[in-house]
């Protein structure tokens, strides 16, 4: 209901303070559920994500969000985050919350990094979390990039990749080495969106040269 209300009156600000050019946005269908995987520079993040998917999406987040009063009515009531204590990991109770909301056809958004990392030429380092969700509920994961930090009134780009469900492991053990070849399949997913757009844009800078040459 919060967010909805907050959707209807904050959509046209959030357009116009963060600018966004969504690339793959075929990829992504409104109506299903996915757990959504992105890199993670700014708590706008999450807000960014909400707004351009159209949709409530319910991210994992640590718990330290909840001490101010006011955080903690947007984070618990309007985005509808899941609280975790980043020392202890998941608690039965998160984990259990997560599934009732995926199998209640909700999105949840994790950033698999479990931090922010705002070095985009470093290797991103993964946790499981998100692979075990995917394998043991059953939903795709659909893995998204945002190519810088977000600044008010900076263009900014979001990349959408294609889903992709990781049921060769469905059927097989949850050990430490079957998570840990999931984990690098989703690696590579993410690399690979990240790359693909590092390669649109050499592209488009070398055809702007070539026309400036050939004038």
């Amino acid at each position: 209901m919060f967010f909805w209300l907050l959707f209807v009156l904050f959509s046209l600000p959030i357009y116009l303070f963060l600018p966004m050019k969504i690339f793959g946005k075929k990829n992504y269908n409104k109506k299903n559920k996915y757990i959504i995987v992105c890199n993670h520079q700014s708590c706008l993040d999450p807000i960014i994500l909400d707004f351009y998917f159209g949709k409530r999406i319910r991210f994992i987040a640590k718990k330290e969000l909840w001490k101010n009063k006011n955080k903690s009515f947007l984070f618990d009531t309007v985005l509808g985050c899941i609280p975790v204590d980043r020392s202890k990991g998941l608690t039965i109770s998160a984990t259990k919350e997560v599934y009732t909301l995926l199998k209640n056809n909700e999105s949840l958004g994790l950033f698999p990094e479990g931090t922010r990392n705002n070095d985009l030429n470093q290797d991103m380092q993964i946790k499981s979390g998100a692979c075990l969700f995917a394998i043991k509920s059953k939903t795709p994961i659909l893995p998204c990039f945002i190519t810088s930090k977000p600044r008010f009134f900076r263009k900014n780009n979001l990349l959408i990749g294609k889903p992709f469900e990781l049921n060769g492991f469905y059927d097989k053990k949850l050990d430490k080495e079957t998570l840990a070849n999931a984990q690098e399949l989703l690696l590579n997913k993410m690399t690979e969106l990240k790359e693909n757009y590092n390669q649109y844009i050499f592209e488009k800078d070398m055809i702007k040269k070539l026309k400036k040459t050939s004038k």
